[in-house]
């Protein structure tokens, strides 16, 4: 599920906190640190945004290793069937 993003003063951005708990804890495992980045709201720091696009981006390889290794899986069972 896509989330949505939030903009503050025209970045477009998504919090990690407030992700899925699924993806909470992938972009945690897998994404890039460096593009973590902190954003200063009137008295709160967020230390936890990423912009939209990464997001958008990370989203998309993510579904695509999910669909690979669905794939590798029924490889592998069609194999065990016919050996």
């Amino acid at each position: 599920m896509r989330a949505t993003s939030e903009v503050y003063k025209g970045i477009e951005f998504v919090r990690i906190s407030s992700l899925p708990e699924d993806q909470k804890s992938a972009i945690w495992s897998s994404f890039d640190r460096e593009k973590i980045i902190k954003i200063l709201k009137t008295d709160a720091l967020m230390n936890d945004c990423i912009l939209y696009r990464d997001y958008l981006d990370w989203l998309g390889q993510s579904r695509s290793k999910v669909i690979e290794v669905k794939n590798s899986v029924e490889d592998q069972s069609v194999l065990l069937r016919t050996a």
